[in-house]
Formats: C-alpha cells, structure tokens, sequence
C-alpha cells in the first residue's frame, strides 16, 4: 500500500488556510439567526433550484414540535423557508407561538400566495418577508418559476405589509437572458420603487453555471463588488435610485466560475428540518447501496472482522448460490452537509 500522500494532498497541507471575509455568512457574520425548512412542497419550477436534489427527511414532524425546537435554539431571528412556506398549513400558528417566545419571524416566499387577503390572515406577527420575483415582467417572471402572479394582487398585499411594520424585500437571482445587465436591473429597481418595497437583493446563481451572470462584471465593479467574494466579502450593500439594494454573490464554493478557495474555513450553521432536527448546514442526498439479506450479511461481517478469509468466503458465495435469488440490493438516501455557512 503507497503511503505517500498525493500531490493535491501535499499541496494542501503546505498552502496557507483561507479565511473569509468577517463580514461573510460563512465566516459567522450573522450568529443569531435560525434557518427552518418548513416543508418540501414547491409550487414553483426553477430549474436552477438549489432544493432539487436536497435531503427530504421522510418524518413531518408537528408544527408545534418545530416551533418549540425553533425556540429552544435560542436565535433572535427565525427565518421560514421550504419548499415554499405559505403553502404550509400550520404557517399561523407556527409565527403565532415564535412571537409569544419573542422571535423575529421572517419568510421567505415566491409570491403566489401573497394577497392581500392572505398576508391580513396567515402572516399576522410576521416581522419579515422576502418576496422572490425573478424579472420586473410578470411574463418572464412565469417562464422562470412557472407561476402566475398577478401584480395587481401583489401590491395591496404589500402595502398592507409595510403598513404594519412588516420589512419587505423583493428577491432577485440575476439569470442570463433576464437580468443579466446594469441597464436590467436599473428597471428592476424602478419596478421595486413602485412597488414600495424597503429593499432589494439581487444574488448571482448557485450551482448553475450556464445561466450565471457575474454580477460585479455587469456592475462595472462598482459598490466594492469583486470576482474575489470569498476573501473581498459576498454581500454588498448600497443605495440605487432611492432604494436600498444588497449583492450577493458568489464565492468558488458555490460556483465554478471563479476560483475555489484552498484549505478554506468556515463557520457551520444549523437547519431546523421539518422533521423536527437540527441539522449542521443544508443537506443533500447521499444515495448508499444497502444488502438486504442476513445470512450475506453476516458473511460480509465476518470477512471484515478477519474471521474468514475473502477467498473462502468467495467460494461459499458460490456454492450456496447466496447473493443471486435471496439478494436484494436498495438504495438508502441519508443527508450529508452540503453547505456550510452560505444559503441564500
């Protein structure tokens, strides 16, 4: 067996650690927030999705289950996310019993819930809503998330909002061939004035390179936007046109556009689950083949224990037949951390 390490592995031992930036999510910036993914339904159909192939525990737990672990975490800030959370039956009594234990409610949602009528008797308490409209043109806006939303709903449901004290930013991922230019996303901030919202993020894709769009390239690299996110800092704040307005973008980690930081550190963050878990960052899948079958079990144990010699445990395979009827092979899904710091 070689016992020499690898180039990369050397490389890696030799190269100095990378540190984010403070003012990074990944480097701890902002320590008092708790993410929660209420649910894994989805009305919407981006294909960008960063939830497509995330880990969906098989046990919903009760709502009430969630918003007690929510609240014994500890987090100031509790932020609703999914799948899409307004489509959760529970939402009210979930914002109802995290504001009698003194939590900040956000959400975050795609918008095709949001009237009027809906944020008057579902979102009542709520402190925050982010709101994910992809494109000014509510066409366009259909042809990236498949759903129909009606701006003349829309806006009286956040008025209503934002005349309650409820802060309201509009959510915004820069796509190639929607808002991919200075000029697209000086319309997409007029449209957000008129909708009289406090704000708006405009953040560069996750994991999908093709359509990326390399926000401070199409900003002139202006607001101290850099291609270096991970040690230049990925969340950018300024004013544009009367409207406050955050850049978020993306680091190596995230996208293979830029450089991936070597031998990097970061802080990990907790996901609550609907299955009433915490968990340490996001998940994903991690598909494991399984042996369904005692007796080849036991055999293989064995054989890793050092009890029977490979070969003769090959040749009892053989004989017996073991493994070509009784077998039955499944694939297991089990989470792993997929991100640390950084979610959207």
């Amino acid at each position: 067996m070689n016992n020499h390490k690898s180039k990369n592995e050397e490389r890696r031992c030799t190269e100095p650690i990378s540190f984010p930036c403070s003012a990074n999510f990944c480097a701890g910036a902002f320590p008092d927030w708790l993410e929660v993914n209420l649910l894994k339904h989805c009305n919407a159909k981006c294909e960008w999705c960063i939830e497509k192939n995330g880990f969906h525990p098989e046990f919903n737990a009760p709502w009430h289950v969630i918003a007690d672990k929510a609240i014994s975490f500890g987090a100031e800030n509790v932020i609703l996310l999914g799948g899409e959370p307004t489509l959760y039956i529970k939402l009210p009594d979930i914002i109802a019993r995290l504001n009698e234990a003194g939590r900040k409610v956000w959400l975050t949602t795609n918008g095709s819930k949001l009237t009027k009528c809906f944020a008057e008797s579902k979102l009542h308490g709520v402190y925050g809503v982010n709101i994910s409209v992809h494109h000014y043109c509510m066409q366009k806006n259909r042809v990236i998330t498949g759903l129909d939303i009606k701006v003349s709903e829309l806006a009286p449901a956040i008025d209503y909002l934002i005349d309650n004290g409820v802060k309201v930013r509009l959510n915004c991922n820069c796509i190639s061939g929607m808002i991919d230019t200075e000029k697209e996303i000086e319309r997409y901030i007029k449209f957000a004035r008129l909708l009289g919202v406090n704000s708006v993020r405009f953040a560069e894709l996750k994991h999908a390179d093709e359509s990326f769009v390399n926000i401070p390239e199409v900003m002139g690299f202006k607001y101290g936007l850099t291609n270096a996110p991970f040690t230049d800092g990925c969340s950018k704040n300024t004013v544009i046109d009367g409207v406050d307005i955050n850049f978020r973008t993306m680091c190596g980690l995230q996208t293979d556009t830029r450089v991936k930081p070597i031998n990097s550190v970061q802080v990990q963050k907790h996901v609550l689950y609907y299955d009433g878990k915490i968990y340490d960052g996001w998940q994903t899948n991690k598909e494991e083949i399984t042996v369904n079958d005692a007796e080849l079990l036991k055999l293989m144990d064995d054989v890793a224990k050092g009890k029977i010699p490979p070969a003769e445990a090959a040749v009892k395979i053989a004989r017996e037949g073991m493994g070509k009827k009784k077998v039955k092979i499944v694939k297991v899904k089990k989470p792993k951390p997929v991100s640390v710091g950084c979610h959207y």
